[in-house]
């Protein structure tokens, strides 16, 4: 269900605000719901705003307790997409847009669509928001700690024949060595990985990181198959989970992610 967003203070989610207990951020920028009163008076009455990253504050609701930092986009990607490049000429391709006119796929999202002063608007509150508390908390770690890790958390539609897929730009922004930490953990908690295939990692990826930089990052992108339910995927909006999947996934997740945490300090 989508919501109208009321108050801008709304929009993000932080977790263990500026904690040093692991040197880890973890960045959700697509699961959000809410849209603005201005979008939702403007959307063409049957679009439907399709290929979120549904329910990944729900699935990855563990990290709490281990003590990551995690900063949630509480704002739907089809009001403003924080992993995309600011560009002046925005383009309509939902691959390439940062305001979208058109769904995934490829249907008119608006009415009218949005103007400079609605565009300019969302930038400032919602956009630049999101990275500037990206980098609160990465700058805060690093007061810390000599090497920061940034996971930017994802999901996917497509049948790929892969469960997972890592990416850091090809190992431009993580070394080879922690990649493949970071993969053989997944592979021992039986989950198929693709390398950079194929998503080799978004803006928030390539913007914050690199393998020689005290911040290094990795996208994870995580098939809808694999948490919400094992069929194929159509124009649709927020699914009805399928509980026993999730909690199977949920379980191999953290287990996961103790074993990331692990193999990290020991690294």
């Amino acid at each position: 269900m989508r919501k109208i967003l009321k108050n801008s203070t709304d929009n993000i989610t932080i977790i263990n605000d500026c904690n040093d207990k692991l040197p880890f951020v973890i960045s959700i920028p697509h699961s959000g719901l809410y849209i603005t009163k201005e979008m939702n008076n403007k959307l063409n009455e049957d679009i439907i705003l399709s290929n979120s990253d549904w329910y990944l504050k729900e699935l990855y609701s563990f990290l709490e307790e281990f003590g990551f930092t995690i900063v949630i986009n509480n704002v739907n990607r089809y009001t403003i997409d924080p992993n995309r490049e600011l560009v002046l000429n925005n383009s309509e391709k939902y691959s390439s847009s940062f305001v979208y006119t058109k769904n995934t796929f490829s249907n008119d999202i608006y009415k009218t669509n949005p103007v400079e002063d609605e565009i300019n608007d969302r930038i400032e509150k919602y956009y630049k928001t999101y990275h500037n508390e990206l980098k609160k908390q990465i700058d805060s770690k690093l007061k810390v700690f000599d090497k920061v890790i940034l996971i930017d958390l994802h999901s996917f539609g497509k049948n790929i024949g892969a469960d997972i897929v890592l990416g850091d730009d090809n190992h431009n922004t993580m070394s080879e060595e922690l990649f493949d930490i970071i993969k053989k953990c997944f592979i021992s908690g039986d989950f198929v990985v693709n390398d950079n295939v194929p998503y080799k990692g978004g803006y928030i990826t390539r913007k914050y990181g690199s393998c020689n930089s005290k911040c290094e990052s990795i996208q994870i992108e995580l098939s809808y198959r694999k948490y919400i339910d094992d069929r194929e995927f159509d124009e649709e909006e927020l699914p009805k989970i399928n509980e026993v999947i999730m909690n199977d996934c949920k379980r191999k997740l953290k287990e996961v992610f103790i074993s990331i945490i692990n193999s990290y300090n020991s690294f």
